[in-house]
């Protein structure tokens, strides 16, 4: 992930069609700020950092990294980092698709070990300690892909596993035991997949709620309890998302982006864009280009 704006060098990136991961390696001077882009992805990430100190935002909290430490950034949610400290900073960062760990086809094993960190995710984020036994066994985890010079996919797919299994085992099982949760995720994943490949056409509550068989209000309760969000406002996040990147993926004018992601009035646009992510769309595009 090279980027001109915050000279950042010597990125490494091992990608193959069949395999939906990459892995990074980043150095940023000490006067760069900020240290890491504000940016999100579908995709779910593991940095390790190697050198310096990082004060990580994930959405509205905030962790400190020492050298050494790691931390877990759940899919779909906003996240940058600061250099805290007076060194240079050089960190690898492991992103994958959840499919690389179990296929969606895989109902069972997806269900159980994946689609809980699909939906409310901020809660998941962790920072992983070597201090903590079951943290440090993630951490030589990912260090032995990242010491792989030849990337292999069955190799890095095992170690995947056991990185998951720490992961589950010690912390997704704790936050998302709630057996109803499960069931949720299992009732509304239509009307989620539904708004997430529409989200740039107009969308009605009632719609939503029909295609899971849900009156109106049930499903705002069950949406709500789901992913910490009503309806609408999930609707509207995920549209400031994707045009996001649009804004530094495209030259295309602003007022074209908020139209093809569903924003018919480009002023409420840019006042929900500033909310959401505290720069306007101008100054995010910018903040990408320079």
């Amino acid at each position: 992930m090279l980027s001109k704006s915050h000279e950042l060098y010597e990125t490494i990136s091992h990608k193959t069609a069949s395999a939906p991961y990459s892995l990074h390696y980043t150095e940023v001077p000490h006067d760069a700020e900020p240290a890491l882009y504000l940016h999100w992805h579908n995709e779910m990430e593991f940095l390790l950092l190697l050198e310096g100190e990082l004060l990580f935002h994930v959405e509205d909290k905030s962790y400190t990294l020492h050298s050494g430490d790691g931390i877990f950034i759940p899919p779909g949610v906003l996240h940058y980092a600061n250099n805290n400290g007076a060194a240079p900073i050089s960190f690898r960062a492991f992103v994958l698709s959840p499919d690389f760990i179990f296929s969606s086809f895989d109902t069972y094993a997806y269900h159980t070990y994946i689609l809980p960190i699909m939906h409310n995710n901020l809660s998941y984020a962790l920072v992983l300690h070597s201090s903590v036994d079951w943290q440090e066994r993630m951490l030589h985890c990912l260090q032995q892909i990242f010491s792989q010079e030849t990337t292999s996919e069955l190799y890095i797919r095992g170690i995947s596993l056991l990185i998951w299994n720490e992961l589950y085992q010690h912390h997704i099982s704790k936050i998302g035991s709630e057996p109803t949760l499960h069931t949720l995720a299992d009732q509304l994943s239509g009307a989620v997949s539904y708004l997430q490949a529409n989200y740039d056409k107009p969308l009605s509550l009632s719609g939503l709620a029909a295609l899971v068989h849900l009156s109106e209000a049930q499903f705002c309760r069950s949406f709500k309890h789901l992913t910490g969000m009503t309806p609408f406002r999930y609707l509207i996040r995920y549209r400031i998302l994707q045009s996001c990147t649009k804004l530094y993926r495209t030259d295309k004018k602003i007022t074209d982006i908020a139209l093809s992601c569903g924003f018919n009035n480009i002023s409420y646009y840019n006042r929900t864009f500033l909310q959401i992510m505290n720069m306007t769309p101008s100054e995010y595009r910018r903040s990408r280009t320079r």
